[in-house]
């Protein structure tokens, strides 16, 4: 893409408070990073240029005008000083080699010892929230933490409950001080276990752990009680300690769910750019409060137990305990969680979802649908259970 700072920038560039110009000829024979955050004019055509995908992006250019990474703003994050310090030398941070066969790729994943990025073949990390560690498996022996490292299960790829909870050193009770041997959730051989990823500081979550224990005491004083533990989201151990208190179901300890949770691909909270990438990817039918159910032989049974628990009550956790399948819910029940109307503003939007993409995040229920839109509406299918 050689080309010369006047044909890609313009004569002049405005400083940071736009009160003062500079030749754009002042930056010959430097590297310079391009960073996209504003959608205005000059923006949109560069990010057009450098194939832009998301904001904020960091395109870091050669003296001439080659692209050096479009991972500026990952190298940063994973180690800044060196990062600049590469790119003035005409370098870049990053590395990558093809993965060799039957390797997963753990793509926007870089090593934090090596900077392979992305990791390919085994990954291990910090569950810690506090921790940004992830480390490739050359390079797991030459790293010491000060907590401890686990590996993180392959998305899609089948495990055993051993192996799905292996990260998971044992389980909370109710109170602090009761701690309950992992292997318990597996021991009796049950034929499903429930998952349930909440959080104390939202509302509809607190309101579906009141009525998720309700029917969970009841399926346990039948013959078919139903194995459920708990997963949380919440920002702090504080928020946690308080919320587990409410559980009539097992718990994990609070920074020891990252490779679960990784596991199943849910939203990771403290990266705002991923978590609303990921609600868009998958319709937000994995925001919380969520209820996912694991079968004996480690595959998904359905990760919308919450609309059934809701639909059906205390008949959803006793078929799940007898490893029953329950059949998909009629699309007028179907709730899109994260999802509202923006017609009638009904939260969350609940039955058959129809989208406009020329209004983009435009969404209408069925009754607002009939009533009409000035763009084409797209009928959004009722997400697959796994």
């Amino acid at each position: 893409m050689a080309a010369n700072w006047n044909e890609l920038l313009g004569e002049h560039l405005l400083k940071h408070d736009e009160s003062n110009q500079f030749l754009t000829k002042q930056l010959d024979g430097k590297t310079v990073a391009l960073y996209f955050s504003l959608d205005r004019a000059r923006s949109k055509s560069l990010g057009e240029k450098f194939e832009v995908g998301g904001i904020p992006c960091l395109v870091v250019l050669t003296p001439a005008c080659d692209v050096l990474t479009v991972d500026g703003v990952e190298e940063v994050q994973s180690a800044s000083d060196e990062a600049v310090r590469l790119w003035s030398q005409g370098k870049r941070l990053f590395w990558t080699r093809p993965p060799n066969e039957g390797e997963h790729v753990w793509n926007g994943v870089s090593c934090s010892l090596c900077h392979m990025y992305p990791i390919a073949g085994v990954r291990y990390g910090c569950p810690h929230r506090d921790c940004e560690i992830n480390l490739c498996n050359d390079c797991i022996c030459k790293y010491t933490h000060q907590h401890s490292i686990v590996e993180y299960l392959i998305p899609g790829k089948q495990y055993s409950f051993e192996q799905i909870f292996a990260s998971v050193p044992h389980l909370l009770g109710p109170t602090h001080d009761e701690r309950i041997e992992t292997k318990t959730l597996w021991e009796n051989t049950p034929k499903t276990i429930g998952i349930y990823f909440s959080a104390d500081r939202c509302p509809p979550d607190r309101d579906m752990t009141s009525t998720l224990a309700q029917y969970y005491l009841e399926a346990h004083a039948s013959e078919h009680p139903f194995q459920l533990v708990f997963v949380s989201r919440d920002n702090n151990e504080e928020s946690f300690n308080k919320y587990r208190a409410q559980m009539a179901w097992p718990v994990f300890p609070f920074n020891t769910e990252a490779a679960l949770v990784e596991y199943f691909q849910y939203p990771r909270q403290y990266n705002l750019l991923f978590f609303f990438k990921f609600l868009l990817a998958v319709s937000f039918t994995l925001a919380m409060p969520s209820l996912m159910i694991i079968k004996a032989d480690g595959t998904i049974m359905t990760r919308r137990g919450r609309n059934y628990v809701l639909s059906k009550g205390v008949e959803a956790l006793k078929a799940w305990a007898q490893g029953e399948k329950l059949p998909p819910l009629p699309a007028t029940e179907f709730e899109w969680l994260g999802v509202y109307c923006d017609g009638c503003e009904m939260s969350p939007l609940i039955g058959q979802r129809y989208y406009c993409s020329t209004c983009g995040n435009y969404d209408l229920c069925s009754a607002c649908e009939k009533k009409g839109h000035d763009h084409p509406l797209e009928l959004i299918p009722q997400p697959a259970d796994d």
